[in-house]
């Protein structure tokens, strides 16, 4: 085997991709976006993706996570627990978001020996990145450029680790641990990769890679990488002048810039703290005002449950009897007033010039239920099976039981209120329950309930009060 060097260096610690804004670092570094005598933006080769490094990036989460991103949020009852967009979600997570691999056949003595062959690793480089793609599956490559215009051609990859098999959570989600493990590292990058890449320079310089060393092994950090960059790029220029003033500001400068990252990264985190303790405290109000109003609910509920136990046996019989009949006459109004609220159209109700109450009228008066001012339902009346669980139409009264109108959806356990727009769609006579065909195994309960309704209604509506908080 030759003397010339093979190299692979992945982000890690402070050169790790962990934000947006350090994404956007690299994308100024890789594409050369910026005005330098040092580089050439005319001497670098876009491999893969664009001259949009972060936009590139977000297309492999929309590629990759769109789909599981929407299974997920199907499968949460809480709007507070969705995600809306996984690139910007991970990003807040200060974990690996992306990862950087630069490779590198040859030091700067090698290539200012070998400069009529410097183009071919356009070629060794195009080679090296099509194996790491199959290899490495798991790696999904964004953008990819060589640069040509420093010492030694190397590229600059740049992608998502994306695993699947986790048992909590997103069945896929970005993790460069779970990617880039140590077999990973040692037995891909820099056994199986540092082979291939000998193969492709040795059929274009003809030339040889030096073999793996018994020493330190393990990658550099793009951070040690980049720092021994422009530790050469120093060396070179006080080679050039010897001037002591020269470095000593050189030294300044560079100190001044630490310092003031430095004091950024602070700030930066020390905001994210606060806001992030900010919003668990709010968190913590909220959801403790919400279980103070559900507690006082469920007592009030339990008081009105005793007292209905104690109501006479021979007026619950009487009024299911009742209740039985009116089912019986109302049957064909029951399903009209069904076939109205899945076509999502008003129920015109009755004629308030002659004051005369069509049939459907005189049904809702029966069964209407007062949420607050202007708005009710009728959940004894018809419901219907979805995704939010069994929901039954919320009505605002258009004209004092006259006319009625949907307003959105309310689901019949738990009370939580959902808007037409999102709900209209699953209202359909196949998901109907309650029907009339139903209704004679239920008319007991359903005596009950109306018997409730009719001696209760003033409590229920202040109960509602209550638990909005008027």
């Amino acid at each position: 085997m030759g003397n010339t060097s093979y190299t692979a260096h992945i982000s890690n610690k402070k050169s790790a991709i962990t934000s947006k804004s350090k994404l956007l670092g690299v994308a100024k570094h890789n594409l050369r976006k910026y005005k330098s005598d040092d580089y050439s933006k005319d001497n670098i080769i876009v491999l893969r993706g664009t001259d949009d490094l972060l936009q590139d990036v977000k297309n492999v989460y929309h590629q990759e996570f769109d789909e599981v991103i929407k299974e997920y949020n199907e499968k949460q009852k809480r709007a507070d627990r969705k995600i809306d967009d996984y690139f910007e979600h991970v990003a807040g997570l200060e974990q690996d978001m992306a990862v950087e691999i630069i490779f590198q056949c040859g030091d700067k003595e090698f290539w200012q020996a070998h400069d009529d062959v410097k183009g071919k690793m356009y070629y060794v480089y195009s080679f090296l990145i099509g194996k790491l793609e199959e290899m490495l599956p798991e790696f999904k490559i964004a953008n990819a450029v060589i640069h040509f215009d420093e010492a030694s051609p190397h590229v600059h990859v740049v992608g998502v680790p994306v695993w699947e098999g986790a048992k909590r959570g997103l069945r896929k989600k970005v993790s460069k641990r779970n990617v880039f493990t140590p077999e990973t590292l040692s037995v891909i990058l820099q056994d199986k990769l540092r082979e291939e890449a000998g193969m492709c320079f040795r059929y274009h310089t003809h030339e040889d890679l030096s073999e793996k060393s018994l020493g330190r092994n393990h990658d550099l950090s793009v951070a040690e990488y980049k720092v021994a960059k422009e530790t050469e790029h120093l060396e070179q220029i006080q080679e050039q002048v010897h001037d002591a003033d020269i470095e000593l500001l050189a030294s300044q400068i560079a100190y001044k810039e630490l310092e003031r990252r430095q004091t950024k990264e602070l700030n930066e985190k020390t905001d994210a703290i606060v806001k992030k303790n900010e919003a668990m405290e709010q968190e913590y109000t909220d959801k403790k005002e919400k279980l103070e109003c559900e507690i006082s609910y469920l007592e009030r509920k339990r008081n009105i449950e005793k007292s209905l136990s104690d109501m006479d046996k021979r007026e619950s019989q009487r009024i299911s009897n009742e209740l039985e009949g009116k089912f019986r006459l109302f049957a064909p109004t029951i399903e009209e007033y069904a076939n109205q609220v899945e076509a999502d159209k008003t129920i015109d109700a009755g004629n308030s010039f002659r004051g005369i109450l069509y049939e459907i009228g005189k049904l809702l008066e029966e069964f209407k239920e007062l949420i607050k001012e202007g708005l009710c339902w009728f959940p004894r009346l018809m419901r219907w099976n979805t995704s939010k669980g069994e929901v039954a139409p919320v009505f605002i009264e258009k004209s004092s039981g006259y006319s009625y109108s949907v307003y959105g959806y309310m689901n019949v356990e738990t009370k939580e209120y959902y808007s037409k727009e999102t709900m209209q769609w699953e209202i359909r006579a196949y998901n109907r329950i309650g029907t009339v065909e139903q209704m004679d195994a239920n008319i007991e309960a359903m005596a009950r309930d109306l018997q409730e309704i009719l001696r209760l209604s003033s409590e229920q509506k202040r109960l509602w009060d209550v638990y909005e908080g008027r």
